[in-house]
């Protein structure tokens, strides 16, 4: 899964939906969403992508692709776009996967300090993402 693939911005809630039923990947999950009062925007910026385990898609974080595809945990920061979490071939317990997943994306939000993740998390990307459109 090539980064350069994902919006400029973090997700809107329905670009994932629309992944998740695009036949592109196994399944999306939003890792994060927040809501704005008065709007109905729903920016999601951390996510969990499980690839298709069709042999294109599926590289782990090793470099080494993976027949079952891979569990991909992706995180947006302000100054550096999307960047890959973490990523590891799928196995038996895909949920598992993703729950730890989501875990490490939290703790990758924590250690870097993003802004989202902070208390004024949804101020802070309605600010970024208002920048973006100008």
């Amino acid at each position: 899964m090539q980064l350069s693939s994902l919006p400029d911005r973090p997700f809107e809630l329905a670009e994932l939906r629309e992944l998740n039923e695009s036949g592109r990947f196994r399944a999306v999950f939003p890792a994060g969403v927040f809501d704005f009062d008065g709007s109905d925007a729903k920016l999601v910026p951390a996510a969990v992508l499980v690839t298709p385990g069709d042999g294109s898609e599926g590289e782990s974080s090793d470099g080494h692709e993976s027949e079952g595809g891979n569990v991909v945990a992706v995180g947006y920061d302000f100054e550096a776009g999307w960047q890959r979490i973490s990523s590891e071939p799928a196995g038996d317990q895909v949920q598992e996967q993703v729950e730890l997943a989501a875990t490490e994306l939290r703790a990758w939000a924590a250690e870097t300090d993003q802004r989202w993740a902070m208390s004024d998390g949804a101020t802070a990307l309605a600010e970024h993402v208002g920048a973006l459109d100008e």
